[in-house]
C-alpha cells in the first residue's frame, strides 16, 4: 500500500516539475512582455500628446486598440493639470508691493471630464481635448482581468492573487500647444 502511495506522490511531483512550473514560468514571462509592451505604447501615446498639446478620439482609440493586442482588459485613467500663476503682493490692492513671486495653482481634470470632451453626445467630428504649453498630462494603465500566470499561481498556491499585475504610470509637461 505504501509503495502505491509513493508512486502516486512521485507522479504528481513529476507532473508539477515537468509541466506546471515551466508553464507558470512561460506565462510569467508573457506578463512581463505585456508589461513592457504596455509601457512602450503608453510612452508613445503620452509623448505624442505632450508634443501636440491635444488628444483626439482617433488617437485615444488607436491607443486602446494597441493595448488590446495583449489579450488583457485595461483601465485607462487620464489626468490633466492646468497651471495657473498668481502674483504675490504684500498688499493686494497696491500693485507696487509685488515682489517677483508667484503662487502656482494646479487645476485638475480627470478621466470623466476628458472623455466627455473627446466623446460628446451627440458625436462631433472635430472633437478633441486641448491643453496649453506648461500643463501636465499623465496616464495610468492597469489590467482588470486575471492573466494566465495569475490563474496558475492561484492554482499552485491555493490563494487569491491580486488582479493587477500590469501597472504603468507615465506623464509629463506639455511641450507645445496646437489649439
Amino acid at each position: 500500500m505504501s509503495d502505491s502511495l509513493s508512486k502516486i506522490v512521485a507522479i504528481v511531483l513529476a507532473a508539477l516539475l515537468l509541466f506546471i512550473f515551466p508553464m507558470k514560468n512561460e506565462f510569467e514571462r508573457l506578463d512581463q512582455t505585456s508589461r513592457i509592451y504596455v509601457f512602450s505604447e503608453t510612452t508613445k501615446f503620452v509623448d505624442s500628446v505632450r508634443n501636440l498639446g491635444y488628444i483626439t478620439p482617433t488617437m485615444y482609440e488607436q491607443f486602446r486598440n494597441r493595448l488590446a493586442i495583449t489579450n488583457n482588459r485595461y483601465e485607462i485613467k487620464l489626468e490633466h493639470y492646468k497651471a495657473k500663476y498668481d502674483p504675490v503682493y504684500d498688499a493686494p490692492l497696491n500693485p507696487a508691493t509685488f515682489h517677483n513671486d508667484y503662487n502656482i495653482n494646479l487645476e485638475g481634470f480627470y478621466n470623466d471630464e476628458i472623455m466627455k470632451c473627446l466623446f460628446p453626445t451627440p458625436p462631433v467630428s472635430t472633437a478633441r481635448y486641448g491643453m496649453a504649453k506648461g500643463d501636465y498630462f499623465g496616464i495610468t494603465v492597469v489590467n482588470k482581468n486575471k492573466t494566465l500566470a495569475t490563474k496558475i499561481q492561484e492554482l499552485l498556491f491555493n490563494a487569491d492573487m491580486k488582479v493587477e499585475c500590469i501597472f504603468v504610470k507615465y506623464g509629463g509637461m506639455i511641450r507645445d500647444e496646437n489649439n
